[in-house]
């Protein structure tokens, strides 16, 4: 489980010139000796790493309603 997010839905609004946008932002991360980021812990067994996935994909598919009432709003 994710005890803080790994992503942020950043929503800028529009104005009369330029439309609004939405991104998402990368929160939590580590970063290897090589540079790549990690967004999960060293995981040690199948059901760790199935468990971090599906974290990520429920916190992801937040964002998308998130973003989806956003921009229905806009």
């Amino acid at each position: 489980m994710h005890p803080f997010g790994a992503f942020e839905l950043d929503v800028k609004p529009g104005t009369p010139d330029n439309p609004a946008f939405i991104r998402v932002a990368l929160l939590r991360y580590t970063r290897g000796e090589d540079g790549r980021l990690f967004i999960t812990p060293e995981c040690s067994s199948f059901e760790e790493i199935e468990g971090q996935i599906n974290s990520l994909q429920d916190e992801l598919d937040e964002i998308r309603e998130r973003a989806r009432r956003a921009f229905q709003a806009a």
